[in-house]
Formats: C-alpha cells, sequence, structure tokens
C-alpha cells in the first residue's frame, strides 16, 4: 500500500523508527528535541501519521508504530540508506555532507532510480575480492588528481601498461583498448579501416611541440594531433 506522506512526516515517521531503535520506547519530547521543534509541531506530526493508522499515540503518551507503519518507516529508512551508502561509500563524500544530501534527495528520487541504485551498491560490495571494480578506485584518484591512473593488469602471463596514445613514444607499440568520445570523424575513420580494439598501433614519429603525431595503423600512416591520439587509449606492447 503506497501512502501519501508529506516530506516533513516522513521524517517524523524516520525519526519515531529511529528512536524506537534505541530507547525502545519514544516520548513526545524525544522527537520534538531531535527534529528541533516545540512540542505543538510534533503533536500535530502525530496526528497525521495516526490519521494513516502508522502509529499509536494517545495525547502525551508514548509513541508506537504499527505494523504499517514500520514496514513504511523501514521503506523510508533504507532509500536514505542506499542513498547515503551511494554518496559517502560509492563518491567518497564525507559523511555530514553525504547526510544532509541524502535528506535532501531522498524525497525526490523515483523508485526505480532507487532500486538501481540498491542494485549497484550491492554489485560493488559483493563483487569477488579478486574481481573488484578497480574503475571505482580509479575514479576516486581521477577525483583526487584529476588524472587518470596507469593500470597495471597481466595478460598472457605479461604485464602491460593501460595509457592514452599520446604517452606513447617514438617506436613504441600498444594495442588499442578503447576509443572515446569526442573525435567523432576520426573515430568512424578508423573504424572503417578496421582499427577495433586488439589492433597495434606504432608510434612513428612526434613533433618538437608534441603535436602532431604521426602514426602507423593496418599499414597506414596517419598524422593525429594530440587530443585526438589522446582519446586512444592501449596498453602498451
Amino acid at each position: 500500500m503506497e501512502y501519501s506522506l508529506t516530506e516533513s512526516l516522513e521524517d517524523y515517521l524516520l525519526e519515531i523508527f529511529i528512536l524506537s531503535k534505541e530507547k525502545g520506547i519514544v516520548r513526545i519530547k524525544d522527537i520534538a528535541k531531535r527534529r528541533h521543534v516545540k512540542l505543538p509541531s510534533v503533536v500535530s506530526a502525530l496526528k497525521e501519521l495516526s490519521k494513516r493508522a502508522l502509529i499509536n499515540h494517545e495525547k502525551y503518551g508514548y509513541v508506537a508504530l504499527t505494523e504499517a507503519g514500520i514496514k513504511e518507516a523501514k521503506r523510508v529508512y533504507e532509500r536514505h540508506k542506499t542513498i547515503y551508502k551511494f554518496l559517502h561509500e560509492i563518491l567518497g563524500i564525507e559523511r555530514e555532507i553525504a547526510e544532509r544530501d541524502a535528506h535532501k534527495m531522498e524525497h525526490d528520487l523515483n523508485k526505480q532510480t532507487i532500486d538501481l541504485l540498491t542494485k549497484f551498491i550491492e554489485f560493488v560490495e559483493k563483487s569477488p575480492v579478486s574481481d573488484k571494480p578497480r574503475w571505482l578506485e580509479h575514479f576516486r584518484y581521477f577525483v583526487k588528481t584529476g588524472k587518470f591512473p596507469e593500470t597495471e593488469c597481466k595478460k598472457g602471463g605479461k604485464k602491460t601498461m593501460e595509457r592514452n596514445l599520446s604517452e606513447l613514444k617514438v617506436g613504441e607499440e600498444g594495442r588499442i583498448l578503447r576509443i572515446k568520445s569526442g573525435i567523432g570523424a576520426l573515430k568512424t575513420k578508423l573504424l572503417d579501416m578496421g582499427a577495433v580494439p586488439g589492433t597495434v598501433v606504432k608510434v612513428e614519429k612526434v613533433a618538437p611541440l608534441g603535436d602532431p603525431i604521426d602514426i602507423l595503423i593496418l599499414g597506414y600512416h596517419l598524422s593525429l594531433r594530440r587530443e585526438e591520439a589522446e582519446k586512444i587509449v592501449v596498453e602498451k606492447i
């Protein structure tokens, strides 16, 4: 069953749920203290929650969630936790900021978005240790430095280095791993030539100022602008 709750009522419901976990019993004054509001504001919110059969409450008595209230509170809590974990544990945002932003975001996100975020976090957390998504480490490195890391991997027993084509020196060869977006015409030309991932490319000449860069690929001699070469990711061989 879907409950039509305002942001404020959802916040009250969540507060009651958390307080009940922490203290066992929930008093109106506890809610007011946690929410930084006066008692009449709490009483007004409790009346609305009681109308929806989400809580049991007698005037100035203890507050208890009904079975439906517990279910709805858990849904709200899990939604908040999912967004917080994504912001803090995945993106690396500071705890207080992540908590604050999660609170702002949680009321507006569609259920489908929350479900996919949950799946994404589960994927990251439960990946086998040997198969942890290294791109997450690379992303954090990029956030700190503004640079793409040189990633080491093992292929056929040999260590290879992932880098941009522009980083290869004259005479060095690399195997294309992928072509980034942003060089539409060149990307189309390379694909038309048959330069798919796995194709070997050799740097033949680099201009004194590093631009252009002459390469040999599939028997063709091409001259690339440096910014184009930076869009071609290779592993040095």
